[in-house]
């Protein structure tokens, strides 16, 4: 495996130098990369998933639907997707997620690489300690959870609002349809209004359950990326660097399991919350959500859409190892000539010898 095909964690966040500038932009460049290739390729997923849990078949969300907007399966909400909105309804609401995730990414992995550092001060080198990388992965949950919470509301206001359209067609505004202003034309359109008219308290709503759902699915998305790569390495007396790049491809596909194998059911909290009108919300919050979820739909309901989900890690997280990876090498190849560019810009150009 090439020298620059590090763990994600360590090539993407570690910096062992004092950069100047331009080094640092370098340093968060193949995170940014990763979360581009994050949202490219797993927003269709994600669109499915939040319409499954929303407006699958048996949901609160769905009690008098039309057909077409009452789902049954991941298939059966392309299909109805497709046919009905086209298949750049697949990525509606992208552009608020893509630039969060560019953050995100920023901020997830630095505050695990420094925690865990922290947590392992004392510890001799390379040791392995499960609870230690778990408290890592929450605290990066945590963090992140900041820019995850507005950045998840507006992609999932723009998911549904063809939904509230239809409600409102169906109930009539006099009949307690739902507000204009929740008709949103765009990512940009829809924060405005929502800070214009709920404030910050708005455009955090589903906070709490988005900060559990990322400290729980992040403890466990960093702790099965380690866990793998310590079994992988330590199976042949191999350091990190030994690995093969398909093998941290691999420990990345198990990172994804974990982050949702762990926390899908919060998640589904979190999609209705979000979903639910700012101006007539029909959950007073977290836990009366819970409650009458498990009461119509049942503990089954809380699962609903978890196989797109699972199968969204598997490119997805591939995805974000290749963006970072090729970014890394692309830098590596490059460096030397950013390094001559911005010394002559900045008349620091050394005299030729």
């Amino acid at each position: 495996m090439p020298a620059t095909s590090q763990l994600m964690n360590e090539t993407l966040m570690d910096v062992e130098h004092t950069p100047p500038v331009h080094k640092r932009v370098l340093d968060i460049l193949p995170g940014v990369s990763g979360g581009v290739a994050r949202i490219m390729v797993g927003q269709p997923f994600d669109t499915i998933k939040t319409r499954l849990q929303v407006l699958g078949k048996g949901t609160i969300g769905a009690a008098g639907m039309p057909p077409e907007m009452v789902y049954t399966s991941g298939m059966d909400c392309v299909r109805k997707m497709m046919k009905s909105e086209g298949p750049l309804s697949l990525y509606k609401g992208t552009v608020a997620p893509l630039l969060g995730n560019m953050v995100l990414l920023g901020i997830h992995f630095p505050t695990f690489t420094k925690t865990r550092a922290y947590l392992e001060r004392d510890d001799a080198p390379g040791t392995y300690t499960p609870w230690k990388i778990l408290a890592a992965g929450a605290t990066a949950g945590a963090a992140g959870s900041i820019v995850s919470t507005p950045t998840e509301l507006i992609r999932t206001k723009m998911q549904m609002v063809r939904k509230n359209n239809i409600l409102q067609q169906i109930k009539g505004a006099a009949a307690g349809g739902l507000n204009p202003e929740e008709n949103y034309k765009g990512n940009w359109d829809c924060a405005k209004k929502i800070l214009r008219n709920h404030g910050l308290r708005g455009i955090y709503s589903g906070y709490l359950s988005t900060l559990l759902r990322d400290m729980q699915g992040y403890a466990w998305f960093f702790f099965g990326y380690e866990a793998t790569i310590h079994y992988l390495a330590g199976q042949h007396g191999k350091t990190r660097a030994d690995l093969e790049y398909w093998q941290v491809m691999g420990a990345g596909v198990m990172a994804g399991f974990g982050l949702w194998g762990s926390m899908f059911p919060i998640d589904t909290i979190k999609s209705k919350i979000q979903a639910d009108s700012l101006s007539k919300p029909e959950f007073k919050g977290t836990i009366d959500c819970l409650k009458r979820s498990l009461a119509v739909e049942g503990h089954r309901g809380l699962w609903r859409g978890v196989t797109a989900a699972l199968y969204r890690a598997i490119p997805v997280n591939a995805a974000i190892f290749l963006a970072v990876e090729g970014t890394r090498q692309l830098i590596a190849d490059t460096e030397e000539s950013v390094d001559d560019f911005v010394a002559k810009i900045s008349g620091k150009e050394t005299a030729a010898v």
